[in-house]
């Protein structure tokens, strides 16, 4: 009898949007990894989605709720595009709870981001006289070394993130004559009230109370097919979609 309340309840989830789903890891992602003091809610975009309403199943189970959300859309607040069956997080106008004030597209902010990063030339306090072949040589180094990479970070199911180009960007020896910026290693992602948050992995010289709490927090301004723009504390970051590999 169990068996069966079970498969009963599976497919009045099953059907509760007029159009099933798409299948994925994170179907419980929100409700059993909700973080404290974070008011967004998760669930699933169901058919009958537009630029002016969301229609949301929660995660947290029930009936399909439709939300306004011509403010949001109007200002920017919905973070890439709701389509059916895909798992999107949704914060609430503080006065209207019938009001969506921001929406993200999860399933659309998965990915691997990535941004071209140029070395700076090493610093040399000295100056050696080289002969023209010499200079030749390091020109041509130098050229080369010029070269921009990518550097960025994948976020993935289950809120793992992982960084990219992180073991390319460090410089190959001291007498490389040009640096890369040490990259974020990012090893986790969540959503916060609407903000991103990046979980950085701790180092050894790292308090308890750092371990616990090293993050990057970033507003979102746009999500599109290809693109992600980021607000950090130290300015916006613009960001392509690097397709999997």
């Amino acid at each position: 009898m169990r068996h069966i309340l079970i498969a009963a309840a599976a497919a009045l989830m099953t059907c509760a949007c007029s159009s099933p789903p798409k299948q994925s890891d994170d179907t419980n992602v929100g409700t059993s990894t909700k973080i404290e003091g974070d008011s967004t809610l998760y669930g699933l975009a169901c058919e009958g989605c537009t630029d002016s309403v969301l229609v949301f199943l929660p995660g947290t189970g029930g009936d399909p709720v439709t939300y306004d959300i011509i403010d949001a859309t109007l200002h920017g607040r919905v973070i890439g595009k709701p389509k059916t069956g895909d798992w999107v997080a949704v914060v609430l106008d503080s006065s209207n709870p019938k009001k969506g004030d921001m929406v993200i597209n999860l399933d659309e902010l998965k990915g691997q981001w990535v941004e071209l990063v140029y070395p700076t030339l090493r610093d040399r306090s000295s100056n050696i006289d080289v002969s023209d072949s010499e200079q030749a040589e390091l020109d041509s180094l130098l050229r080369e070394r010029m070269k921009p990479i990518e550097m960025g970070f994948a976020l993935k199911r289950h809120y793992v993130a992982q960084p990219i180009g992180t073991f390319r960007a460090m410089s190959r020896s001291d007498d490389d004559p040009v640096v890369f910026p040490v990259p974020k290693r990012y090893v986790g992602w969540h959503i916060y009230n609407g903000q991103l948050v990046l979980q950085i992995r701790p180092t050894r010289d790292d308090s308890l109370h750092e371990r616990l709490n090293i993050c990057d927090t970033a507003q979102l301004l746009l999500l599109t097919r290809d693109s992600l723009r980021l607000r950090f504390s130290d300015g916006p970051r613009g960001y392509y979609r690097k397709a999997d590999s």
